[in-house]
């Protein structure tokens, strides 16, 4: 039952905690937000090498994705630690200035996280999509990074309640009003940025895997438009595939406790805050930041920009049908070109992902193509 009377703050940490205890903490979270900052700024300085010297594959493919979910995570890393910073060390600050502090933190680290979540969620739904769907991810004209934007907007009016909800001084350090209204916010976004990703992500990762073990190579268009793979191949992936389930396993294992305790502590204030402890607390805190620099792994070993498109290879649609290449084995699928080249005729054709094809027979009626 929510209460009105508690404040929640942000960090459990004393009034009278000892020097030692200060310096702990802040030795302790502050060499966890350095390894974290810096394997996402070689995420950062990977993509911006993509992005420089592959404009298409940057865009068209997951580095858009990989480059946003890196600075999310170096921004909440850094925002979280401010707010550590600010509620250690209050007493040397003026109250307005915590105050201020502790609404422009929380309000940037959780758009992050949020931001963060999703762009996982869009690169998982590329997976999904090359893996269960190949034909509906050949005809893809660019990734949906778009969709990013609309995220982004939904995430910062979602947590603007934080410039009213969240107050900080020098008794409680940052700390959270309880009322009905940021109770059903907090909840909200609980469930939007880390149980609804997480769970869609886990789903389609797992399709992935059943896909992968029950694709069948009886369908004649699919063995046309796409490489049948040999064995060693196909055991590699489902390997990566494997090793990158687990991944996201860690990933949920490290963000879990502090989103669970986050919620029982907005939804059930009275009940639970006399029974949480500030090592508890801290223990979560440690796991929740982890959890970041863990990302940067995800990032780095799972490498989708080789399938990317170029904006002159891509097509809305497959331009010719099964059938139109058996009965006319003249027609060569190749990548589509802003000029006409040729060259010669393979014994199998061979669509390469978001091609088109060109007719090299002359006297060809155009109107017969499909």
């Amino acid at each position: 039952m929510l209460q009105m009377a508690i404040p929640l703050r942000l960090w459990l940490i004393e009034e009278d905690v000892s020097s030692l205890g200060k310096f702990t903490l802040f030795i302790l979270f502050g060499m966890i937000i350095t390894v974290g900052f810096l394997l996402n700024l070689f995420v950062i300085y990977r993509m911006t090498r993509l992005a420089n010297g592959d404009r298409d594959q940057f865009f068209n493919g997951t580095g858009v994705y990989l480059l946003v979910m890196a600075v999310c995570d170096m921004v909440s890393l850094l925002f979280i630690f401010s707010q550590l910073v600010v509620t250690l060390f209050r007493f040397d600050f003026h109250p307005t200035v915590i105050a201020g502090l502790c609404k422009v933190s929380e309000f940037v680290s959780r758009c992050a996280y949020s931001q963060s979540m999703y762009c996982w969620l869009f690169m998982s739904g590329l997976r999904y999509l090359a893996a269960c769907h190949p034909l509906k991810y050949s005809t893809v004209w660019r990734s949906p990074s778009s969709a990013l934007v609309g995220v982004s907007l939904i995430v910062l009016i979602l947590n603007l309640h934080i410039f009213a909800s969240i107050y900080g001084d020098s008794h409680n350090g940052c700390a959270l009003k309880i009322d009905t209204m940021s109770s059903v916010y907090n909840v909200t976004d609980i469930i939007l940025s880390f149980a609804l990703p997480i769970i869609l992500i886990f789903w389609m990762d797992l399709r992935v895997l059943c896909c992968r073990a029950k694709r069948k190579s009886s369908d004649p268009l699919l063995q046309v438009v796409f490489h049948k793979l040999d064995e060693e191949t196909e055991k590699r992936r489902a390997s990566n595939m494997q090793r990158f389930m687990i991944i996201t396993l860690v990933s949920l294992v490290l963000s879990f406790p502090e989103n669970l305790l986050r919620g029982a502590r907005v939804v059930f204030p009275n009940l639970i805050e006399p029974f949480i402890s500030p090592a508890l607390f801290h223990a979560t805190k440690t796991l929740y930041f982890a959890k970041f620099s863990f990302n940067a792994f995800y990032l780095t070993s799972y490498v989708f920009d080789r399938n990317v498109l170029s904006k002159t290879s891509s097509s809305r649609q497959l331009s010719i049908s099964i059938r139109r290449l058996e009965d006319n084995p003249s027609i060569i699928p190749r990548e589509r070109s802003n000029t006409v080249s040729y060259r010669v005729t393979t014994p199998v054709p061979v669509l390469t992902r978001n091609s088109s094809c060109i007719l090299l027979e002359q006297g060809e009626n155009i109107r017969d193509w499909v």
